[in-house]
């Protein structure tokens, strides 16, 4: 019979221990590992804080810069809405000048004109004259001026002049004005 002994020697309870003191000292290595790393990120976090307190004390310091800004935007933009005003009335008054001359040019001797109204793109003229030929030369010279389109003859009556007690044609013209 084969007698086997089952008990361990001296030597193994050594090495058991060896390897308990190993495991323990790599466990201690990592918790050593472990705070090491957190107090650096605890630290990172501090910095970032301070980082982002600064930037928003900057923020605030140039936030009266800021509204500076946006207030000399709006008087930018006033100002060019103003010059974009007057540049309209400088075309508008060339262009009115335009037709006045036009319109003498094209007006023959028996033909009045008592309003003549420019409002935006449109233009309104009445007048009287003796005769519907006038009327009707007028109305062909005009469409023949090219900043004056689409002319139409809105109305034509017979009406009594009272200083004059003479039947004559009072009419009204409208057209489109572009220049």
């Amino acid at each position: 019979m084969i007698k086997i002994n089952l008990i361990p020697t001296q030597e193994e309870k050594k090495l058991f221990k060896e390897d308990i003191y190993l495991f323990i000292f790599f466990v201690f290595l990592n918790a050593i590992a472990v705070c090491g790393f957190y107090y650096k990120n605890h630290l990172d976090i501090i910095e970032q804080k301070k980082i982002i307190d600064n930037t928003k004390k900057e923020i605030a310091s140039l936030q009266s810069i800021y509204k500076e800004y946006l207030a000399m935007e709006q008087q930018k933009k006033e100002i060019e809405r103003r010059m974009k005003a007057i540049d309209g009335l400088k075309e508008g008054r060339a262009l009115t000048a335009r037709i006045l001359y036009d319109l003498t040019n094209i007006i023959k001797e028996n033909v009045w004109l008592r309003s003549l109204k420019k409002a935006d793109n449109k233009l309104n003229i009445e007048g009287v004259s003796i005769e519907n030929e006038s009327i009707s030369d007028l109305m062909e010279k005009l469409v023949k001026i090219p900043y004056i389109k689409n002319v139409e003859l809105v109305n034509i009556t017979d009406e009594l002049d009272k200083e004059t007690n003479v039947t004559v044609k009072k009419f009204i013209i409208q057209g489109d004005v572009s220049f």
